[in-house]
């Protein structure tokens, strides 16, 4: 019992001692710094659309007339066939018939010969229009590449944008869902080339849709139903290309545009952080760190509003300065020191924070460091990842400032 009372005792005195941390959520919009920086006197970029799709629209017209001429030609030879069949039964028919009525003028009756049934007349044949490329202009007029911290113009960076035209490979149905529906797929390929350039050297370059992709043009019941959607499409002349050229124009648009804003550009990012403050405890006075955390939440509002945060850097250099002095009072052996291991692992963690956002890497892997070595759990996962941010930010901020 003795040494009950006296672990209880050590427990509940830790308990009692422990300081009251508040963390203060704050979130931080900063502008994304680029890979490769642009002269800052290089502020607009134009575009050039070339249109070596017409060529592939050329051939797939003059593709298209053969099918049209081959399967007129076939049906040319069928309707003659057919002809030919229909008169030779109609001849044969008309030959009984008059037998039967020389019959009849003789005196003998006989049944009149049952009129046969003719072959059908050939089904006219169905050729899917031809898959004709179109301009992203005419595909939607106010899609275009945007390059953030850019503004586009007739001069700085040249973008050179090449669709090479949408090639249809096959159409092929078959059952799926265990039979329950039929699906119609398109293989095909639209290679869009991507090309950047800086000052005339190319910066950039990416061919999009140049790998053989599968679309489904038709999904129903039954192939009947396919049957029925294509005679719907001849008759109404419908383009069913246009949806896939639309959603593969968007995609590449896209991606280049989030390329070229991750390369070159100056998006608009947010991080959300935390900063750790202590309630007053007893006869210690935390005053400091108020002060402290005043000056970094009005330097963290100031991160965005300029690329080199000029002004969120001064206030958050005041805040710094306040977390520098209390942590020479820092007694990691004493937990009942003011600025115990505890405290001294959060104030730690808001210095790693601080000179991450004054770019001040070296001394923010430092407190990030001293934070998981020697700091409690909170303090750890909150320097964990800011330690993986490092190096990207690193880099990017080396390239701004050369």
């Amino acid at each position: 019992m003795k040494y009950f009372f006296l672990l209880s005792g050590l427990v509940f005195g830790n308990y009692f001692f422990s300081q009251n941390i508040k963390d203060n959520k704050i979130s931080i919009n900063y502008i994304q710094l680029p890979k490769q920086k642009v002269d800052e006197s290089i502020s607009t970029f134009f575009t050039i659309y070339k249109d070596s799709y017409l060529d592939k629209n050329n051939q797939q017209l003059s593709i298209y007339q053969f099918k049209v001429d081959s399967a007129e030609a076939e049906q040319q030879i069928k309707i003659k066939t057919w002809k030919t069949l229909k008169n030779t039964i109609k001849r044969n028919y008309l030959d009984s018939l008059s037998v039967w009525k020389q019959n009849i003028a003789k005196g003998i009756n006989r049944a009149k010969p049952t009129e046969p049934i003719y072959p059908e007349y050939p089904e006219s044949y169905f050729l899917f229009p031809p898959v004709l490329s179109k301009s992203l202009s005419e595909l939607m007029s106010n899609k275009s590449i945007k390059i953030a911290g850019f503004s586009e113009g007739n001069s700085g960076v040249r973008i050179e944008i090449d669709n090479l035209g949408l090639e249809v490979i096959s159409i092929k149905g078959k059952y799926a869902n265990q039979g329950k529906s039929y699906v119609v797929t398109a293989r095909y390929k639209m290679p869009i080339v991507i090309k950047t350039f800086i000052s005339g050297d190319l910066l950039h370059q990416k061919q999009y849709h140049n790998k053989i992709a599968n679309h489904v043009v038709f999904k129903g019941k039954t192939e009947y139903d396919y049957e029925i959607w294509k005679m719907n499409v001849g008759e109404s002349n419908k383009d069913i290309w246009i949806n896939l050229q639309r959603k593969l124009w968007n995609t590449a648009i896209n991606n280049i545009s989030s390329v070229l804003d991750s390369e070159i550009g100056y998006p608009k990012k947010r991080e959300n952080t935390e900063v750790y403050i202590v309630k007053k405890f007893q006869d210690y006075n935390y005053e400091k760190l108020l002060s402290a955390y005043n000056y970094a939440e009005s330097g963290y509002g100031q991160v965005g509003l300029d690329r080199n945060k000029s002004r969120a850097k001064t206030q958050l250099i005041k805040a710094i300065n306040i977390w520098e002095q209390e942590m020479k009072e820092s007694d990691l052996a004493n937990k009942k020191s003011r600025i115990n291991s505890k405290i001294s692992g959060l104030i730690s963690a808001n210095l790693a924070d601080a000179y991450f956002w004054t770019e001040d890497f070296e001394k923010s892997n430092f407190y990030i460091n001293k934070a998981i070595n020697q700091g409690n759990l909170k303090a750890k996962n909150h320097c964990k990842k800011l330690k993986k941010d490092i190096p990207e930010f690193k880099k990017r901020y080396n390239v701004y400032i050369q």
